[in-house]
């Protein structure tokens, strides 16, 4: 079969690789149709990466050179002896996280933080730009009623859902996004869903942040912290936003979301940044300010997303700005993301 593989910084090349062995008693084999690109794919491309194993990962005893994809739908090929909730021929989205299940996080439920996690495309064997790709059963979520587009940006929704909650974002809230790329736009969606009143964007790109505008949120001028913070309050009656959340990975997106919130106000952090980052911490102990970080999403948060963008109230498709073929994922995918580029969520049919 065919696949896109990476092999180092700047080195994504079609492969022929085997196929994957028929499935196990708990497993499925698929075939991705869509496939995103995340910007930890773009990282890894660049070289700023770190999340592709380069040594044997311990769960699933793959490293680079592996196929990418994180972020799919699929149809069904195969399935094994004692998987029930899918059959040959359903399409699916595809939870790419693999966890151990027997260490202590992972039988408390809490499978984000098992510590040999893995990544179906980043850290496995098996990726969304292959042909195939062979998974665990626990993965599949039948697609039922999504497009198979959508479907393929169930996964960096449930990130940006996960994100919102974990952030505490209700009803009649204010929220500041600072940067609106793919998880930007996304959590303009969610804080809206979930029924955030007022939501403020903040990109230094005006294609994207005019992007997440058509989603329902207010653009920021850029500018400096202390600006953007005196932008808000005015917005706010002199109060600042209930909750600010960093969508963008840079020290500047962290200042601006300390000083945007009000006193007693939530910093939420999905954004993953390169190294260590300096904080206001007088303000954060002063002001009685709650951070709270997020990574990936936990299995309740995972169904709910699914759910809502079943039942229309997360259109997800609205964030995909270009659809490309696998085999120009190069020059009209990495390459395209990899410098400023007002593209906001690219997809890459792999198979028809």
């Amino acid at each position: 079969m065919r696949a896109a593989r990476l092999h180092g910084p700047a080195d994504v090349r079609i492969d022929e690789v085997d196929d994957p062995p028929d499935p196990g008693p708990d497993q499925a084999v698929v075939a991705p149709l869509w496939s995103g690109l995340c910007g930890t794919d773009v990282k890894e491309f660049t070289g700023h990466g770190g999340s592709a194993a380069a040594a044997p990962h311990p769960l699933t005893g793959a490293c680079i050179p592996l196929i990418l994809g994180h972020e799919f739908s699929a149809r069904v090929v195969a399935v094994g002896s004692k998987v029930h909730h899918v059959a040959a021929g359903d399409e699916v989205v595809v939870m790419p996280l693999q966890y151990c299940g027997g260490c202590a996080a992972c039988l408390a439920g809490r499978h984000p933080h098992c510590q040999l996690k893995a990544w179906t495309g980043l850290s496995s064997p098996w990726g969304g730009f292959g042909d195939l790709a062979l998974v665990e059963s626990y993965q599949l979520t039948p697609l039922d009623g999504i497009s198979t587009l959508a479907g393929a940006v169930v996964e960096p929704a449930a990130v940006a859902m996960n994100a919102v909650v974990r952030a505490g974002v209700g009803p009649g809230d204010s929220v500041f996004v600072a940067g609106a790329g793919a998880i930007g736009a996304l959590t303009v969606m969610a804080a809206r869903a979930v029924g955030a009143t007022s939501i403020y964007v903040l990109d230094p790109n005006s294609k994207r942040a005019e992007h997440a505008a058509a989603l329902g949120a207010e653009v920021v001028p850029e500018d400096e912290p202390a600006r953007i913070a005196r932008f808000l309050r005015d917005r706010t009656g002199g109060w600042g936003v209930d909750v600010a959340m960093d969508c963008a990975g840079k020290p500047q997106a962290v200042a601006a979301c300390v000083q945007a919130v009000r006193t007693g106000g939530t910093i939420g952090i999905p954004a993953v940044h390169p190294g260590s980052n300096p904080v206001d911490l007088r303000r954060v102990t002063r002001e009685d300010l709650t951070v709270v970080g997020s990574i990936g999403y936990h299995r309740e948060v995972w169904e709910r997303t699914v759910g809502m963008v079943r039942a229309g109230l997360l259109p997800v498709d609205r964030i995909v700005t270009a659809r490309i073929e696998r085999d120009q994922i190069v020059e009209k995918g990495f390459a395209v993301l990899a410098q400023p580029s007002h593209e906001i969520k690219v997809l890459a049919r792999v198979n028809r």
